[in-house]
């Protein structure tokens, strides 16, 4: 009898099963070439049908307050989302608008270090008209894709300081699939991207990088030094050593460090549990985001507003940004996350030049934070890197190519003028 029952549940089960499979990822086309190959983005139509009935499911939630908090965004705000996202949001038309904005390629590299299955990369590419201009590699952080950097691409490529941009999808983010088997650090990725440049006609080109990218672009300027004329970014990060805190012991720390050391703190303590969640937890967050679109961009959104200093992103924002981790499935981009970030920081004494622009959280939801992104110059100093370029802007946020573009844009330009 529990066999027979067993049978008959399997039998239920199999077709919802089925359903839910095919969806697994990536979701689009991505071709096969081992060489630069121009395409334009396409998403599966049924994948897109499927994403719209769920959020037409989208279950609410009741909580005691209406107020943003650190426990996250009101139940009353998510609800408005999923029905906007229900009843207005247009995929098709954010599709166009990607394929239009950039030419979009897809290249098939082979596997290197500690894994050995190609590596799947799309990317964008625009060429400046001056034969003069700088190559740039840009590699966006995480809770991001090549998206991050639409504000700033045409700036770059124009003016009297102009460059060559390239900027990537990391693994499982965007349209690049993600890892298909263990082994995907930072050092196997910063192989294939400096090969990437190499194909493009790039021997030598400055790194651009922020949040995640940074963490990979760090042991990357090793593995990779000899191509890169400099590298700039807008994240620094240098964890509080047992000397500082001996210091501060003895009130020998400066106000500066003190800021910084406490924002630090509250960091790690409250508000950084996506970093826990996407190292220890990576599956079981990923089993849960992986059912409701609309859970996962109300998560996304508590991210973006708590660290964006007060940029109010409007819900076709956050519902783009989401599907930009949806559509593969969000288990993808929390692997590459666990891969870059479980394997620690390296940083070692390098003699490029580096650049680094530090945007504060001033205007942000959460006072504790503003002076997170804040590390001291002589901290930076002190880890054995050729600091050439240092500026510290209070506001701003975690996304300033996004959030300031015409600031961030002279930054960039700033450093790459000193080399």
């Amino acid at each position: 009898m529990i066999q027979h029952s067993l049978f008959v549940l399997a039998a239920c089960v199999a077709p919802i099963l089925g359903v839910q499979s095919q969806f697994l990822g990536p979701n689009f086309v991505f071709p096969n070439s081992t060489s630069p190959q121009r395409f334009d983005i396409h998403v599966n139509q049924s994948f897109i049908e499927f994403t719209i009935e769920k959020t037409q499911k989208y279950r609410p939630i009741r909580t005691l307050s209406e107020d943003w908090s650190e426990q996250g965004p009101p139940a009353s705000h998510v609800t408005e989302l999923a029905e906007y996202w229900a009843k207005s949001y247009s995929w098709a038309d954010v599709e166009t608008e990607i394929n239009q904005q950039f030419e979009h390629y897809a290249i098939t590299l082979p596997g290197n270090g500690n894994y050995t299955d190609p590596i799947l990369l799309h990317f964008i590419h625009k060429r400046a008209n001056d034969s003069t201009a700088i190559p740039l590699l840009l590699i966006h952080g995480w809770g991001s894709s090549h998206l991050e950097w639409t504000p700033v691409v045409d700036k770059l490529v124009q003016g009297n300081q102009s460059f060559h941009v390239v900027a990537i999808d990391l693994p499982g983010f965007g349209f690049s699939p993600a890892a298909t088997m263990p082994g995907l650090r930072s050092q196997e990725m910063g192989i294939a991207f400096d090969a990437l440049m190499k194909q493009l006609g790039y021997d030598t080109y400055g790194l651009v990088t922020t949040d995640l990218g940074w963490i990979l672009g760090m042991p990357m300027m090793q593995n990779a030094g000899s191509s890169m004329i400099g590298h700039f970014t807008d994240m620094w990060a240098v964890v509080t050593s047992e000397s500082d805190r001996e210091r501060q012991a003895r009130n020998e720390t400066t106000p500066e460090e003190n800021k910084y050391i406490a924002s630090n703190d509250a960091f790690s303590l409250q508000y950084g549990t996506h970093a826990i969640i996407n190292t220890q937890k990576s599956v079981t967050a990923s089993v849960s985001f992986s059912d409701s679109p609309i859970g996962f961009a109300g998560y996304l959104w508590d991210l973006l507003r708590s660290f964006s200093d007060g940029y109010e992103y409007s819900y076709l924002e956050i519902i783009t940004e989401t599907m930009m981790q949806w559509i593969q499935g969000p288990y993808g981009r929390v692997l590459t996350y666990f891969n870059i970030a479980s394997g620690g920081l390296s940083i070692t004494p390098t003699d490029i030049p580096i650049g680094v622009a530090e945007f504060g959280w001033a205007n942000g939801p959460f006072p504790a934070l503003a002076s997170y992104p804040l590390v001291p110059r002589s901290w930076i100093e002190r880890q054995g890197v050729n600091l050439t370029y240092f500026n510290r802007l209070p506001a701003g946020g975690h996304w300033p190519a996004r959030n300031v573009p015409d600031i961030w844009v002279q930054e960039l330009r700033n450093f790459f003028a000193t080399i």
